[in-house]
């Protein structure tokens, strides 16, 4: 015999499982769910450079095929570059995930580079800038920095990214530096 009392909470929380497992994924609809492209098209800058935004200068999607699965294809410019990115539609727990092969240099972090290494190989403290505020890891893609060491002198550098990985050579412009 059943104790119904026992098998009823069970049952239900199964049934409510899959029923709230069903509605997010869409099933039981009139048709595929939609996602609509335009309304992601904002949030690719944020996700892409959460820090710098402002660097991502346009973003362009492919309209979505309602018969594929996979991810949208859009394509972003960074730093004056284009770089893929890959918008997937709300999984389960209904966050989308956005994402790119393409690594993106920020400067900020170049130079912290720089400062390290002058302190590294000569003892001096400097405090760095370059410009532009970013790159697409590219190989050749370049920075142009200024060190300035405690007695205010001005050390040209030149930073070149060497791949893809965001790698770079530091090459001292001036006889004048450390």
């Amino acid at each position: 015999m059943i104790d119904w009392r026992r098998f009823l909470p069970r049952f239900a929380a199964s049934l409510w499982l899959v029923l709230t497992v069903a509605s997010v994924a869409g099933c039981g609809g009139d048709g595929p769910s939609t996602f609509n492209a335009a309304s992601v098209v904002p949030l690719v800058p944020d996700a892409l450079l959460p820090s710098a935004s402002h660097l991502v200068d346009d973003v362009e999607c492919d309209l979505p095929e309602p018969s594929r699965l996979g991810p949208l294809a859009c394509t972003a410019v960074v730093a004056g570059l284009e770089i893929p990115v890959l918008v997937h539609s709300p999984g389960l727990d209904g966050r989308i995930r956005i994402e790119s092969p393409a690594k993106v240099v920020l400067a900020t972090n170049v130079a912290n580079h720089v400062n390290d290494r002058l302190r590294s190989e000569t003892g001096v403290e400097a405090r760095t800038a370059c410009v532009p505020e970013a790159r697409v890891a590219r190989k050749g893609q370049a920075f142009d920095c200024t060190a300035i060491d405690p007695a205010d002198r001005q050390i040209p550098i030149r930073v070149t990214l060497v791949d893809a990985a965001g790698a770079f050579r530091v090459d001292w412009r001036s006889g004048d530096g450390p």
